[in-house]
C-alpha cells in the first residue's frame, strides 16, 4: 500500500466528510455502508478466510476464526449496511515495539529537525506546567542523582544550537560522521533529549507527555514527517539492516559544561509488524469487516508504518495530530479541533466523535490492545465481542484484561458463551521481544530476558478474584487504576 492509496482508498467517504478532513489528514476514512459496491456485496458468497498461522496461541486462533465466521460476510446475519468494524492500537499491538520511540532514535542519530535554534527551548517547554519544570528525575546512571527538567531542557537547547550552527541539523537528516557523534554537543543533545522523554513521561500526566514528543516535528510538513518515519522503518524494520532487538544507550559527556550535569539513558531498538498480525488484518478485510487504527503515535508516523510494512485492509487511522501554520508546517500545538488526544479515554472519545458516526452509532465489534492507553476503548463498548490482548506482563490496567482472558480460557468460555453471559471475550497472545515474533503461547519473553513471563502481580490478583466468583465487570471496576472510569460496556 503506497501513501497515495491510503488517502484515496475511500474517496466517497472523503467527499462526505471533507469539512472535517480538509488538509488536516486526521484520519483515513472508510467508505460509509451506503457507498459499498456490488463487488463488495458479492464477497458474501466466498468461503470464510481464516487465520492459519501456527504461531498464534491456539485459543486465540480459535476465537479469531469464530469471530470471522460469526460476524463476517459469510454469516447469514451479516448486513453490508451494518457491517462491523475492528479497532487496533498500533505500538506494541499491531507492531512489536514502538514506532515513535524508534523514530526518536532515528531523529537523534541523524539530527533530523526543523526547529530554529532560538526556538528550541520554548518548543521543549511546550505544554509543561510552569510548576512542573523544576521536577526532578533520576539520571539513570546508577548515581542516584536527580536532574531537573528545566535544566535538562536548557542543556538540550544549548547543544542543539551548537549543532545547528555547525550545519549538522537538517529536516531530512543525514548519517553523521564519527567526528560529530563523538563531539560533546552531539552526545549532550542526544542524551538530554531522550532523557527528557522518559523524565516527562514518568513525572507528568499522559496529557502532557504524549503530545510533547510530537513537538519534535515542529517546522516539518506531514510529507516530511512521513518520509522520515518511512526511512526509519525501512532501516530498523529490515533484519539485514538495523533490526537489532536489543537495548541502546546515550550518555552525555562528563566534561561538557551543562546546567544539569551528565545523564545516561537506555532505550529499546527494533520495530516490525509480524506476519500473524498482517494475516489478521487481511482476514478481517476479506470477511467484510472494516479495520481502523487508533494510535497514540503521530498520524504520519503510523501512516509510514502502514505503508512500509504493507499492512492490508486498513480503512482508517486516527492518531496524534498537531496544528499547522499557513505554510502547512506543524507547530508545537495539538489540534483538539480534530479530536481528543488518542490515548487513554481519549481513544474512546475519538472513536465516538470520528468513527462511530460512520457506523450508525455502533462501537467496535473487535479490538486489539497491549497497555493502559487502550483500556478504555477495549472495555467500555457494548458492541465489542472480542478483544485481542498482546501480553507484555503489564502492571497497569492491561493486566486486568489479560487476567480476564486467562480466566475465560480456564473456564472454557468461547465467543458465543461470553456473549450469552453479557461479556466480551478476551484472549491473550504471547510474543518473544528478543526476536520480534509471536509464538503459540500466552506467555511473553521480554526484551533482554531469558525466561518467559505471564501475568504481573496485578494480573495475578485479578485472576484470583475472578476464580473466587467476582464478575469481569466488578473486577474491572474494583481494580482499575483510573480515578474516573466510565465502566465496563458503558458506551
Amino acid at each position: 500500500m503506497n501513501r497515495k492509496s491510503v488517502f484515496c482508498k475511500a474517496a466517497a467517504a472523503v467527499c462526505a466528510v471533507s469539512a472535517l478532513m480538509a488538509f488536516n489528514c486526521f484520519a483515513v476514512l472508510a467508505a460509509p455502508p451506503e457507498a459499498m459496491t456490488a463487488d463488495t456485496v458479492a464477497m458474501a458468497s466466498v468461503k470464510v478466510k481464516e487465520v492459519t498461522s501456527p504461531h498464534l496461541e491456539p485459543s486465540v486462533k480459535t476465537a479469531l476464526n469464530a469471530f470471522l465466521k460469526t460476524y463476517g460476510n459469510t454469516s447469514p446475519d451479516y448486513r453490508i449496511e451494518n457491517r462491523p468494524y475492528a479497532v487496533f492500537d498500533f505500538d506494541n499491538t499491531t507492531s512489536v515495539m514502538d514506532v515513535e520511540e524508534q523514530l526518536m532514535i532515528w531523529q537523534l542519530d541523524h539530527l533530523a529537525f526543523a526547529v530554529a535554534p532560538e526556538k528550541m527551548e520554548d518548543v521543549l517547554k511546550t505544554g509543561i506546567p510552569a510548576a512542573k519544570l523544576d521536577l526532578t528525575y533520576g539520571a539513570d546512571d546508577g548515581s542516584g542523582k536527580k536532574v531537573s527538567i528545566r535544566s535538562a531542557i536548557a542543556d538540550a537547547a544549548k547543544a542543539y544550537g551548537e549543532l545547528y550552527a555547525g550545519g549538522y541539523v537538517s529536516v531530512a537528516g543525514r548519517e553523521q560522521p564519527a567526528s560529530v557523534r563523538r563531539s560533546g554537543s552531539y552526545q549532550e543533545f542526544a542524551a538530554k533529549m531522550r532523557w527528557l522523554y522518559d523524565a516527562i513521561g514518568e513525572t507528568m500526566d499522559a496529557s502532557v507527555s504524549y503530545p510533547w514528543v510530537t513537538y519534535w516535528f515542529t517546522g516539518m510538513t506531514p510529507e516530511q514527517v512521513h518520509a522520515l518515519a518511512y526511512q526509519c522503518d525501512s532501516y530498523y524494520g529490515d533484519p539485514a539492516k538495523g533490526q537489532t532487538w536489543t537495548k541502546g544507550a546515550y550518555a552525555s559527556p562528563k566534561d561538557y559544561v551543562s546546567a544539569a550535569g551528565p545523564v545516561t539513558v537506555s532505550f529499546k531498538q527494533g520495530i516490525t509488524v509480524t506476519p500473524e498480525i498482517r494475516e489478521l488484518y487481511a482476514a478481517l478485510d476479506a470477511n467484510g469487516i472494516d479495520t481502523w487504527i487508533n494510535s497514540a503515535s503521530p498520524l504520519d508516523v503510523v501512516r509510514a508504518a502502514v505503508d512500509y510494512f504493507r499492512i492490508p485492509g486498513v480503512d482508517g487511522i486516527v492518531a496524534m495530530t498537531n496544528k499547522k501554520d499557513e505554510q502547512g508546517r506543524y507547530i508545537n500545538a495539538y489540534d483538539y479541533d480534530l479530536h481528543a488526544q488518542t490515548q487513554g479515554v481519549g481513544k474512546a472519545e475519538t472513536i465516538d466523535s470520528v468513527i462511530r458516526p460512520l457506523y450508525h452509532g455502533r462501537g467496535p465489534a473487535f479490538a486489539a490492545m497491549d497497555s493502559q492507553g487502550d483500556f478504555n476503548f477495549c472495555t467500555e463498548y457494548k458492541d465489542t465481542k472480542l478483544v485481542l490482548v498482546l501480553n507484555r506482563k503489564r502492571s497497569d490496567d492491561a493486566a486486568l484484561c489479560a487476567a480476564a482472558a486467562l480466566w475465560q480460557k480456564e473456564k472454557g468460555i468461547g465467543l458465543v458463551a461470553a456473549g450469552e453471559q453479557g461479556d466480551t471475550l478476551y484472549v491473550l497472545q504471547g510474543r518473544n521481544e528478543n526476536t520480534g515474533s509471536l509464538w503459540a503461547t500466552e506467555e511473553t519473553r521480554l526484551l533482554g530476558k531469558k525466561e518467559n513471563a505471564g501475568l504481573s502481580d496485578k494480573g495475578k490478583a485479578a485472576l484470583q478474584e475472578l476464580r473466587q466468583g467476582k464478575s469481569i465487570r466488578d473486577m474491572l471496576h474494583d481494580k482499575t487504576k483510573l480515578s474516573a472510569y466510565g465502566g465496563y460496556k458503558s458506551r
